[in-house]
């Protein structure tokens, strides 16, 4: 930060302050009055996420740092950077030929002395291979029987780690099997993330260092003729920059993003290869962390990727993030606690457990109306507008501080809109049921999201991708009704408000869904009659909700109202 940044920040943290302690002397005190389980419970779940995620935001952009760059010619010069690799990889299906073809070119256009490979997944494709000699691409796939003979391809094909069949990981571990030994160091791209020509100038220089072992870009997304990309790539940015910018400088330890990251190869094959979960990026991070390794994240755009091009494939990455990373929280952190330092504790714990203590506090939030109105409890007798008094101070200075570290978010040029919003409110659900699934232990098979194979804006719109928000959005409803007509007198009257407010959001995500897909129909030139032809069920289910929700609104109206004024 410049000097004058650093006093506005100071500036900020001080108000930060100040107006949490307000808030909170305020909500201790004057709040205990209504039942003591469902305040506590409310106490913690609006702590956690009204104060304790934006302090920690706001402690690590007091540590953002900034590398000095360094020649990769410097590093060869010095024998520390010696043949270099950079790899792909796809599954045929998974991603169109046209992102494959795009990938190979921008590999092979890659101005540092390299070799480029593609390494082929599920099995042995001729015309992926035919496609890569055509660009100077090298070829591997751990299913050629011809090439490698039934025993090497059963080898690197097994039920576990550390040559897991259908996983990334088990790809890549393949790969390094065969032909590790033969470079210093490797970039590994997902298939749709397109490098620059300098990529490798910008990162192997910070390989001089004997203590660094990864250097890490910012992983964004281009494709923002897909609202839901685009989206995803609001709900990333303050990842992408500040945060990430955040933990180089506080630990050292900023996070692998494994769309793209630049590796030592001693240092990978030290750990036993890339580890096998869907988030095996994290987990090579907590795994080299804990061999004292650290990392360099370069805040520069040198690679930008494709984002998820419908709400499905949003849906299904989200869950195979949060499914892992809670996985890697339970199951390899506590192992590696030890080896940290403090900072990389702290760190680590903050963002591991970030995925379950946010999910259990908005089911907690979304929750407490519909408890309330089901026993006739209240959590507190502060009314509303002394609550509101209160706690705008807490989302104003929050604000602020976001919007603050605008100049650090990738990509640049993106705003937060509508569409990270409801991203914002989808996500929750489905980062729920990961984080149940992962404590009953189901098995969930390696998750991969598609690539430039949707079939167009008019393909079958899925109604059981909205099961789970369905189902949230009856129990609201069904609580506000069984609340009227059980209760003569109700002295939770007033959560009807908060339920329906909660139930509105959650059909909100359906309704954007819907008419977006509807509007992007017409843009292709479909007619509106058609356009609800082809989503009739869609358009008739959102009718029936919706007229539910009003329905159901109309007569708490006249309940909530006079309960406002009190």
């Amino acid at each position: 930060m410049t000097i004058k940044q650093k006093g506005v920040y100071l500036c900020l943290v001080v108000l930060w302050i100040i107006v949490n302690l307000n808030f909170w002397f305020w909500w201790f005190h004057f709040g205990t009055s209504g039942n003591i389980c469902l305040y506590i419970l409310m106490s913690c779940a609006f702590f956690y996420t009204s104060t304790l995620m934006p302090s920690f935001f706001t402690f690590f952009l007091g540590y953002m740092r900034r590398p000095e760059p360094i020649a990769a010619q410097q590093a060869y010069n010095a024998g520390v950077v010696k043949r270099v690799a950079v790899i792909t990889l796809t599954v045929p299906g998974a991603e169109s030929l046209d992102i494959v073809k795009r990938q190979l070119k921008a590999m092979a256009s890659i101005h540092y002395p390299h070799d480029s490979w593609i390494l082929v997944d599920k099995e042995h494709s001729p015309e992926i291979e035919s496609l890569a000699h055509a660009y100077g691409v090298q070829y591997f796939s751990r299913h050629q029987v011809e090439r490698w003979g039934e025993e090497q391809v059963r080898q690197w094909n097994l039920p576990h780690p550390p040559f897991k069949a259908k996983t990334k990981a088990g790809n890549v571990n393949s790969w390094l099997d065969e032909y590790g030994e033969h470079y210093s160091h490797f970039t590994q791209l997902d298939i749709d993330h397109i490098p620059c020509r300098e990529y490798l100038d910008k990162v192997l220089g910070f390989f001089l260092d004997p203590h660094v072992k990864w250097v890490q870009a910012p992983s964004i997304y281009g494709n923002f003729d897909h609202w839901t990309a685009r989206g995803s790539a609001e709900q990333e940015f303050v990842l992408q920059g500040p945060l990430q910018m955040g933990f180089y400088g506080f630990s050292r330890t900023p996070f692998i993003i494994g769309s793209h990251c630049t590796y030592d190869m001693q240092a990978i094959r030290q750990i036993g290869g890339f580890q096998p979960t869907r988030a095996e990026d994290h987990l090579d991070t907590v795994l080299l962390a804990a061999q004292g390794y650290e990392g360099v994240y370069l805040p520069e755009v040198i690679a930008v990727g494709d984002g998820p091009e419908n709400f499905e494939t949003y849906l299904a990455q989200q869950f195979a993030w949060a499914f892992s990373m809670i996985q890697v929280l339970f199951h390899y952190t506590p192992k590696c606690l030890r080896k940290y330092s403090w900072r990389q504790g702290v760190q680590f714990l903050f963002v591991q457990t970030w995925y379950t203590f946010w999910s259990l506090s908005m089911l907690i939030l979304f929750a407490l109306p519909i408890i309330s109105l089901l026993t006739n409890q209240v959590i507190t007798r502060m009314s509303y507008w002394q609550f509101l008094l209160h706690s705008l101070p807490l989302g104003g200075i929050a604000t602020a501080l976001w919007i603050w570290s605008y100049p650090w978010h990738f990509p640049r040029q993106l705003h937060l809109s509508w569409r990270g919003i409801v991203l914002h409110i989808a996500r929750w659900p489905v980062v729920l049921s990961a984080f149940v699934q992962v404590v009953v232990r189901v098995q969930k098979p390696y998750m991969i999201t598609p690539k430039g194979v949707q079939k167009g804006q008019h393909a079958p719109f899925s109604l059981d991708v909205y099961a789970n928000y369905f189902l949230l959005v009856g129990l609201a409803v069904g609580a506000c009704w069984f609340n009227l007509l059980s209760f003569r007198q109700s002295a939770a009257r007033f959560y009807l408000f908060f339920a329906l407010q909660g139930a509105g959001f959650l059909f909100l995500v359906y309704t954007t869904d819907l008419l977006k897909g509807i509007v992007d129909m017409q843009k292709e030139g479909i007619l509106l009659f058609q356009c609800l032809i082809l989503r009739r069920k869609a358009v008739l289910v959102f009718i029936v909700v919706f007229s539910l929700l009003v329905w159901t609104a109309l007569i708490a109206l006249r309940q909530i109202i006079p309960l406002f004024f009190m």
